[in-house]
């Protein structure tokens, strides 16, 4: 039986009180600057791209986005300090600061790259996705008294900016930005929802979403919704996610025992109505889903346009948010 260890990691001073939080404000400053670099670089050569749609850029607004800086003992490779990570997290903003200890490293030399374990391991382990990296910089060991270190308090911007290479970076990230774009739309109807996190358009994270509701038709249902709304096809893409909220409503009024609904009772606004009288639903989400019920209605009459696309938005997430209120996961 091998003895277990319990090892004091060396962090040269940088998990001290005070320090992950002066990580965490250079930090900021740094994704500001490097969202300037980038929103100017869209401004100046992809200006229509970006008019057009702007869903493809995923650095554009700062609460879609978060920023995690991962402190490393210098026992981790005797030379990496800290690791950090812009992140596209859509609908939501995270300001992280992770210090590693002995728990967190277990596997460590079963990868063959550092970076590969980082990406891998720690990042999902604190509910991230390498596909969601916007930028990643490291800062070492031998860099941590100088200026240009995130654990400085006099940080020169200007030279960090320079030797982690992020004007670079910021192009590379609009090309790869608008080449996956490209290549989604030109693929028809092969948008699949429950792999939405891999794209960084997506509005929601909607693989917990199939997975929670567990139902052939509303995933299908869902899909097909998607797939019209990748292609700017708005209208249809509002109808058939009025369908999937009645597929929803249908799926909780099941898991609560409500007798079978009849073929004729299937519309949205028939389903809301008997959700709310049998006790259900609050009224404040009855609300919700009446909103959602005009909103579908009016799309059969509307002309495509920016208000249309933001009533997909609100009733993907009325989809969202009623099904993880009123259905049990498994």
């Amino acid at each position: 039986m091998t003895q277990e260890l319990n090892i004091e990691f060396d962090y040269k001073g940088i998990d001290e009180s005070g320090r992950p939080e002066q990580i965490l404000k250079n930090l900021n400053q740094v994704e500001d600057k490097s969202r300037n670099i980038y929103l100017e670089r869209l401004q100046t050569f992809n200006k229509e791209t970006l008019e057009q749609n702007p869903e493809p850029f995923r650095f554009l607004r700062k609460d879609n986005c978060s920023i995690i800086a991962t402190i490393l003992p210098y026992e981790f490779d005797m030379s990496q300090a800290i690791q950090t990570y812009i992140l596209s997290t859509p609908g939501h903003r995270e300001e992280k600061s992770i210090i590693l200890k002995q728990t967190d490293l277990q596997d460590l030399d079963s990868y063959q790259y550092s970076f590969q374990f980082l990406r891998e391991k720690i990042l999902v382990a604190n509910g991230f996705d390498k596909s969601q990296i916007m930028f990643e910089m490291r800062d070492y060991y031998t860099d941590i008294e100088r200026n240009h270190s995130l654990v400085s308090k006099q940080f020169d911007l200007k030279n960090y900016i320079h030797i982690q290479n992020l004007t670079r970076l910021a192009f590379d990230l609009i090309k790869n930005e608008i080449t996956q774009f490209k290549t989604v739309n030109e693929t028809k109807l092969s948008y699949f929802a429950k792999d939405a996190y891999k794209f960084p358009f997506s509005l929601l994270d909607l693989k917990p979403l199939i997975a929670l509701v567990d139902d052939d038709d509303f995933s299908y249902q869902l899909d097909q919704a998607m797939a019209a709304y990748h292609q700017n096809l708005f209208l249809p893409c509002a109808a058939t996610l009025g369908v999937v909220l009645e597929t929803l409503c249908i799926k909780i009024l099941e898991e609560n025992l409500v007798k079978k609904v009849k073929a004729g009772d299937t519309q949205l606004g028939v389903l809301k109505e008997k959700l709310h009288q049998e006790g259900i639903t609050s009224r404040r989400d009855n609300t919700r889903l009446e909103v959602a019920y005009k909103m579908r209605n009016m799309a059969s009459h509307a002309s495509p346009g920016v208000a249309l696309k933001e009533d997909c938005h609100f009733m993907l997430n009325v989809i969202n948010t009623i099904a993880f209120e009123y259905l049990k996961e498994n």
